[in-house]
């Protein structure tokens, strides 16, 4: 046979418990086949090669969970650049970055086939070699799968090649490519290990890929293949992973991404069935980390706390989207910057202010590996998720049936996680704190030390609700209260409390601020106070009378709390209905997990609701950000695909133009 001078990645795969990194070796080349496969080892070293053409800047490092992800009715990028780029719908057949995703998933595609030539070639135990070849097969399939969602027709390649891109390869048709996914999927998932026989969700596993063809399966029923008979299986590969009783939901929403950032598995939920694997911060030689997540989150140039660029807006659709109560929303949408972008001290934004926050999913304060990297870091991305399936199979189920127990059932267990409540155990709804308003009087002499001081919220018939409130530098006045958890079981208006009440007989540190009735005192010396409090109005208090000297700085804040009931259950709807509170609920919980956009392309709605957004951003965007709106302007029909490369086309003569970009 050809001697075939193929880079791989030459690293050891890992399976357990902890959160031990599998793609761990350093990059070699190597002669194949002749010079190597002659091993179980090397067999598991080619797989990691596989693996990890999934992890470059070019594909889920960077471009496809954000470039391609970002500009949606979910979000938005906040970067004002005449440059083209993917998220502004501006690109031209000759875009890089494209470009490079083509070149990083080929190159993958080449490895697998490498590998699947040579399954059989060690001697070794039959059942690790049927693994290898299940999860070769599977991730050859799902990059097959990033291509024609992004391409459409592409070559279809399935024997080792030198260079794919240099052979005249004909693209095959989009539906013989979806076919041949089926195929290849359906047989790697009587190969796989199951999820707890990996023991953790970077290899795949037997339910990862009945959701991931269950994924298939719904796009294949919607746009541009319209075959709605592929909700009958998208439903029954969703249905194999619940019957199989090995995931569930954390009942925690935010430890999700915790653990992602953090290098942790939840072995006991399984929530995450599959999530691509990322290493280390890029200071060592493997240069494994991933971007997407510093490149997405809260704008910081902190390096303790970890750099961001704060680049995914989130849309006012998102945002109120969610219902008061619904504890999503101020984990994926933060609801806070960084003071001065460059702070470990976090300051709450304004109820109002809805477009100057950014995702915030994968906060970089829980990252482990230390020092942190600007450009990199471990955080795993979430590629399939337990409610997705339980999504997937509601949506599916009520195509073919309608609005069924199941169906509802399934939706609603996604619904209470939400709101914070046991997801198997029916709830109507939830009374929560809403808001606190502040009043105009008042609200004068705050430290501008001290931007985030304490409020405390009390009766109202609830529990769990608190709040802060911000306070600007320049006024001294507080901006803004946030509630930082709507609690629960309010029937009330409860009373709001802005700041630090004072207390007799206490001991108090130089320069904090206190309030006694309506004024706001600042303690000029360290000491305790007494028994008496101030009362003075100017000045400072006698410390021979109040222990300590108390000096007058203004009259203190005062806000008033709201409360709201939302419904948690939904019930008696329609057809329609019920496939509008899914689309809506997809949107809620797996936001900016590079789903929306394809979802809405399915669904056969993408253009006319990126006009929408654009619409409402042109009416309710600030200023300083309606650059935005000139991606909601540029798209069109052709961008439901990207441009075949032009380089792709000036080395594969057989390749033509996707008829919307010639």
């Amino acid at each position: 046979m050809k001697k075939i001078v193929i880079p791989i990645l030459m690293m050891a795969l890992i399976s357990a418990t902890s959160c031990n990194k599998f793609l761990d070796t350093l990059p070699s080349d190597f002669v194949v086949p002749e010079q190597y496969y002659n091993t179980e080892q090397q067999l598991n070293e080619a797989l990691a090669g596989v693996y990890s053409s999934l992890t470059t800047t070019n594909t889920y490092g960077l471009y496809i969970p954000f470039y391609y992800a970002a500009g949606s009715d979910e979000g938005f990028y906040k970067l004002s650049t005449s440059v083209p780029h993917p998220a502004n719908y501006n690109i031209t057949p000759a875009e890089p970055k494209t470009n490079n995703t083509w070149k990083d998933l080929y190159s993958g595609i080449n490895r697998a086939n490498n590998l699947l030539a040579n399954i059989n070639k060690p001697v070794m135990s039959e059942k690790n070699r049927r693994v290898i070849e299940g999860e070769t097969l599977f991730l050859r399939a799902f990059m097959y799968y990033q291509l024609v969602t992004n391409f459409g027709d592409v070559p279809l390649l399935l024997t080792p090649t030198v260079d794919s891109r240099k052979v005249n390869n004909p693209a095959t048709p989009s539906k013989d490519i979806y076919e041949y996914i089926l195929k290849d999927m359906e047989r790697a998932k009587d190969l796989v290990n199951t999820y707890t026989a990996n023991g953790t969700p970077v290899h795949i596993s037997k339910t990862a890929i009945q959701a991931m063809l269950a994924r298939v399966c719904l796009k294949m029923a919607g746009e541009p293949l319209l075959d709605v008979s592929r909700y009958t299986e998208a439903r029954a590969w969703a249905d194999s992973v619940i019957q199989s009783g090995e995931h569930s939901l954390n009942p925690d929403y935010k430890q999700i991404f915790i653990n992602e950032s953090a290098d942790l598995f939840d072995n006991t939920t399984k929530e995450v069935l599959w999530e691509i694997d990322f290493y280390g911060n890029n200071n060592d030689a493997l240069k494994l980390g991933g971007r997407w997540s510093i490149y997405m989150g809260v704008r910081n140039t902190n390096a303790e706390v970890g750099y961001s660029y704060g680049y995914q807006g989130a849309t006012a659709y998102l945002y109120k989207l969610y219902q008061p109560g619904d504890l999503r929303r101020d984990w994926a949408i933060a609801p806070y910057s960084m003071l001065s972008n460059n702070s470990n001290v976090k300051v709450y934004l304004n109820p109002t202010d809805i477009y100057t926050r950014t995702e915030g999913k994968w906060r970089r304060e829980y990252e482990t590996i230390s020092p942190k990297n600007t450009e990199f870091n471990s955080t795993n991305f979430p590629m399939i998720r337990y409610s997705d399936v339980l999504l997937m199979f509601a949506e599916a189920d009520n195509e073919i049936n309608g609005p069924t127990l199941r169906s509802y059932e399934a939706l609603n267990m996604v619904r209470r996680r939400g709101y914070g409540l046991p997801a198997n155990v029916a709830a109507t709804s939830v009374s929560v704190v809403n808001t606190i308003t502040l009043a105009t009087a008042g609200n004068t002499g705050y430290l501008s030390t001290a931007p985030v001081i304490p409020v405390t919220i009390s009766g109202g018939g609830g529990t769990g609700a608190t709040a802060v409130a911000s306070v600007s530098a320049t006024t001294k006045k507080v901006t803004a209260v946030s509630v930082t958890n709507p609690g629960s079981g309010y029937t009330s208006i409860p009373v709001a409390t802005i700041g630090t009440a004072w207390q007799p007989n206490t001991a108090y540190i130089a320069g904090t601020q206190v309030f006694s009735g309506n004024n706001l005192y600042t303690v000029a010396a360290s000491g305790s106070s007494t028994a008496t409090a101030p009362t003075n109005t100017s000045g400072s208090s006698n410390a021979s009378v109040t222990g300590v000297s108390f000096t007058w700085a203004g009259l203190k804040a005062n806000g008033t709390a709201s409360i709201s009931t939302s419904g948690v259950d939904i019930g008696g709807l329609s057809q329609e209905g019920f496939r509008d509170a899914i689309r809506e609920e997809r949107a809620r919980e797996l936001c900016f997990e590079a789903h929306r956009k394809h979802d809405l392309i399915r669904w056969g709605i993408f253009i006319p609701r990126m006009k929408e957004i654009g619409a409402d951003m042109t009416l309710t965007m600030p200023t300083a950000l309606r650059y935005a709106i000139n991606a909601y302007t540029n798209v069109s029909e052709k961008n439901k695909l990207f441009p075949i490369p032009i380089l792709e086309l000036s080395l594969n003569t057989a390749m033509e133009q996707s008829p919307l970009w010639r």
